[in-house]
C-alpha cells in the first residue's frame, strides 16, 4: 500500500448554480430525450412537482449496475492534486469506448493546467469539477503521449500544438445531476437513473480515514465521528448495489478513483450511499454528446 502522503487529492467544493445546465436544460434534454435515460428524464422533480407521471412510468431499475468494462484503464494522479482532471478524462473516455470501441487517453495534465488557466490559479491548487469540464470543452486535450503525465511539470504551459485538440470535445454536453432544491435522496436516486441508462457521473466528496485507509473488501463505510479528514476528492460513479451492506448501511456506489490499481479493488471501491443521502458526496455531474447518442449504445 502507497504511504498516504503519495496520494494526491485536489476537490475544491463548489455549490450549484442557477447557470448550471440540468436534465431540464434544452442544450441537454433534446440529447437525453434520445437514449435509454429518456424515461427517467424528470422522473426527480426539481422544481417540488409535476414529475410524478414520468416516475411512475419509467421502469423498475436493477438492483445491480457495474459499468467497469467500458472504462478506461485506472490512473494513478500520484502526489499532484489533480483528481478533477483525473476524474473528467476518465469519464469522457468512458463514453468514447463504450459509443465507439476506442477512445483517446486524454492528456490529464494538460485538463489541470488549462483548468487553472480558466481559473486564473497557479501552483498544485486543486480545482472545481465545473471548471474542470468547462476547461475540456473549451480548450479540448491532446492525446498524453503529447502531454505526458509528469507530475514536476505540472505548472509548465503547454505548447500551442496541445491546444489544437478543442475541436474534438467542444460539442460534449456536461450537466449537474443534483440542482438545489434536491434532497440526498432525491440525488441518489438521479445518479442510479443515470447509470441505470449506462450514464456514469463525477463528484466530490471529503476524504476520511475509512477511504484513504480502504479495508480489503474495497468498502467505505460511512466516516466515524473521530475520523481524520484528509481534504476534498473527486471520484466517478460508475454503478451500485442496493444490497450491499456496509457496516449497517444497506447501498453502495461502486466508484472509480485515481490513486492506481493497488487501492481498493483494482483501483475501484464502494462507497456507501450515506455519503450521498446525508451530503458528503455532492457537486455531482454527467455529459452527453450528440455524437455518442447516434451510436445508439446509450
Amino acid at each position: 500500500m502507497p504511504a498516504v502522503s503519495t496520494r494526491g487529492l485536489g476537490w475544491l467544493p463548489d455549490v450549484p448554480s442557477i447557470k448550471d445546465y440540468t436534465e431540464n436544460s434544452a442544450e441537454v434534454s433534446t440529447l437525453l430525450t434520445r437514449t435509454q435515460v429518456s424515461s427517467r428524464v424528470g422522473s426527480v422533480s426539481t422544481k417540488g412537482g409535476g414529475r410524478a407521471s414520468a416516475a411512475a412510468a419509467a421502469p423498475a431499475l436493477s438492483p445491480t449496475v457495474d459499468l467497469r468494462a467500458f472504462c478506461s484503464p485506472i490512473e494513478d494522479q500520484q502526489a499532484l492534486g489533480s483528481c478533477t482532471a483525473n476524474a473528467a478524462a476518465g469519464l469522457v473516455e468512458y463514453f468514447e469506448k463504450r459509443a465507439s470501441g476506442r477512445y483517446i487517453d486524454a492528456s490529464r495534465l494538460f485538463i489541470y493546467k488549462a483548468t487553472r488557466n480558466l481559473l486564473g490559479l497557479t501552483g498544485d491548487t486543486g480545482a472545481y469539477l465545473r471548471s474542470t469540464m468547462g476547461a475540456l470543452v473549451l480548450f479540448g486535450a491532446p492525446p498524453e503521449q503529447y502531454w505526458p503525465y509528469e507530475i514536476v511539470s505540472f505548472d509548465v504551459e503547454p505548447t500551442a500544438f496541445c491546444y489544437a485538440f478543442a475541436a474534438n470535445f467542444q460539442a460534449i454536453k456536461y450537466f449537474r445531476l443534483d440542482p438545489s432544491p434536491l434532497t440526498g435522496a432525491q440525488v441518489l436516486q438521479n445518479i442510479k437513473n443515470y447509470l441505470g441508462a449506462g450514464f456514469p457521473s463525477m463528484f466530490g466528496f471529503p476524504v476520511y480515514d475509512e477511504y484513504m485507509h480502504i479495508p480489503a473488501n474495497g468498502q467505505v463505510a460511512f466516516p466515524a465521528p473521530n475520523s481524520r479528514l484528509y481534504g476534498g476528492h473527486a471520484n466517478v460513479a460508475v454503478g451500485y448495489d442496493d444490497n450491499l451492506t456496509i457496516n449497517s448501511d444497506k447501498g453502495a456506489l461502486l466508484v472509480r478513483n485515481s490513486w492506481g490499481t493497488g487501492w481498493g479493488l483494482n483501483g475501484y471501491a464502494w462507497l456507501a450511499y450515506r455519503y450521498v443521502t446525508e451530503g458528503l458526496a455532492v457537486d455531482w455531474w454527467s455529459v452527453v454528446k450528440d455524437e455518442w447518442v447516434d451510436t445508439g449504445k446509450f
